[in-house]
């Protein structure tokens, strides 16, 4: 309940003046106000339609402002692929490529190739489809694949060292020019010299 003598603002009339309508309490305690007229409330309608009807005019502008940096970025990632010379949404799926390697090896599936089965059988199958993924999808890095595979990275890459000779690693640390490798002796070659 309000008492005596505060006043409640009901919004602003059509022609910008600030409607007030007092309360005040009867010989009852009920609260006695006075209405508004019909003009009164046209007004704050139309200050209330105003306001959001320039809300929305913000909303429209944002929005439109979002979708040209969207377009924007779209346009650069398609022009980055294009660049790339590699096509972003034509590649193939890991299992399609997995499947294609295992017809190969008749009677091994997808399942047992991605599982945890450490057999003798499925060793040159699931190295042969582990250099074939890692061939054909260069976007996926060895911990990917490896999750892939439900292995370790490392595991991976030997599947991949472990090639056919006269076959090159396209991945992986190149060798720099005149920079000898950690393991080298002091002729150059091999272990360390003792």
């Amino acid at each position: 309940m309000r008492s005596e003598g505060i006043e409640f603002t009901t919004g602003q009339v059509a022609e910008g003046v600030a409607d007030t309508m007092p309360f005040g309490a009867d010989d009852a305690g009920s609260v006695a106000a006075k209405r508004a007229t019909l003009d009164d409330l046209v007004g704050i309608v139309a200050v209330q339609v105003r306001a959001q009807a320039s809300r929305i005019q913000e909303l429209e502008l944002a929005l439109a402002d979002a979708e040209a940096r969207i377009l924007s970025q779209a346009r650069l990632i398609c022009g980055a692929t294009a660049a790339a010379n590699s096509d972003l949404f034509n590649r193939r799926p890991v299992r399609a490529i997995i499947e294609e390697v295992l017809v190969a090896y008749p009677g091994i599936s997808f399942e047992e190739i991605i599982g945890v089965a450490r057999e003798r059988r499925l060793v040159e199958p699931r190295h042969r489809c582990m250099t074939a993924v890692y061939d054909e999808r260069p976007d996926l890095s060895l911990p990917a694949l490896g999750r892939i595979f439900r292995r370790d990275h490392t595991s991976v890459l030997h599947a991949v060292n472990k090639r056919e000779p006269g076959k090159e690693r396209r991945r992986g640390r190149a060798q720099r020019p005149g920079h000898l490798p950690a393991n080298a002796g002091a002729d150059g070659i091999g272990a360390p010299a003792l």
